[in-house]
């Protein structure tokens, strides 16, 4: 499936079909994106020690949340890509909003949470010694908080505009 002919497939093509094409790249995505947060955990637990990583596991909900904010972008996109698809009309004026909403939101969300990022960590149950670490990874992880939001509004519309393998090669690639 090339091209043009990606969108029409969602269309024409046989349900089942379209599951494997469709299912198979998510779950591959999905696998590759947990074992990353594995090897991370990892990776911190035998290089900084255990208070690292119960540090690590304050940042989950935080972490989770710049997730969701990223993702309604994307799942609000690729639901219109998905009917303009179906009515034949390839508008782009979704990818430009796509881009700009997701900007727009990663950068609040950075700012905001970097100037309440303590009293969130505590507020997680975080203590004295684990917010230090907690703080240092998502000071880290929210200088690429835009390019998460990013990732993730233009994977679900890439998605959804008939290329679920080329969204599974960006994933794996982040």
């Amino acid at each position: 499936m090339t091209g043009q002919k990606a969108p029409t497939a969602l269309g024409t093509e046989k349900i089942g079909k379209l599951l494997m094409q469709y299912a198979v790249p998510a779950i591959i995505a999905m696998t590759a994106s947990s074992l990353y947060n594995m090897v991370d955990s990892i990776f911190i637990g035998h290089g900084v020690g255990t208070m690292a990583i119960s540090g690590l596991a304050l940042t989950f909900p935080l972490m989770n949340l710049a997730a969701a904010f990223g993702s309604l972008v994307g799942v609000g996109a690729s639901t219109l890509v998905s009917v303009k698809l179906g009515q034949k009309d390839y508008a782009q004026r979704i990818l430009g909003n796509v881009l700009v909403l997701n900007i727009v939101l990663g950068l609040a969300f950075t700012v905001v949470t970097m100037i309440f990022l303590d009293p969130i960590l505590y507020f997680f149950g975080g203590s004295d010694e684990t917010v230090k670490y907690a703080r240092e990874y998502m000071q880290i992880i929210l200088l690429g908080n835009v390019v998460t939001h990013l990732y993730l509004g233009l994977n679900a519309v890439l998605r959804s505009s008939g290329h679920p393998q080329k969204a599974m090669y960006a994933t794996i690639a982040t």
